[in-house]
């Protein structure tokens, strides 16, 4: 049974693995409002989905969770794809979703392998700033075992 249902960790898990990208890393949605960071360099959104319990016994705690990661990435002039800053995102979340594929941290999360997918698209956000957007979708697996003390 997962004692910590709150996916609150979870966002917590995916904040500190994209971070190490960028320090423009948001939880559950876009900003209100844009920082000057956030137009010229591109920023990050996190959202987790419900949590599915898969635990069969007390005290162990296993199920999963599909989150995404949203890159927006800025235009460059006249709207035309930014390629290196998209392929900094790209290349970038790839990486970090790649490193953690399979790995039980001390943390007891890790992405599933076979449950990764991807897309983009284009974005109109706050003051008319126009993006491009990377979405990488994936699960989250919690194993959290009991320790044996």
């Amino acid at each position: 049974m997962i004692t910590d249902n709150s996916r609150i960790s979870v966002y917590d898990y995916l904040s500190s693995l994209f971070t190490t990208l960028t320090p423009n890393v948001y939880s559950m949605s876009e900003p209100t409002t844009t920082t000057e960071s956030d137009t010229e360099n591109g920023f990050i959104v996190t959202k987790v989905g419900g949590l599915n319990d898969e635990s069969e016994f007390e005290g162990d705690a296993y199920g999963w969770v599909r989150c995404s990661v949203t890159a927006f990435v800025p235009k460059r002039d006249r709207g035309r794809l930014n390629k290196t800053k998209y392929r900094f995102f790209e290349d970038g979340i790839n990486g970090i979703i790649k490193a953690n594929t399979g790995l039980n941290n001390d943390g007891g999360y890790y992405i599933l392998e076979d449950s990764i997918l991807s897309m983009d698209d284009d974005e109109n956000t706050q003051k008319g700033n126009q993006f491009h957007v990377f979405v990488k979708s994936f699960v989250v697996v919690i194993d959290q075992q009991p320790s044996n003390s």
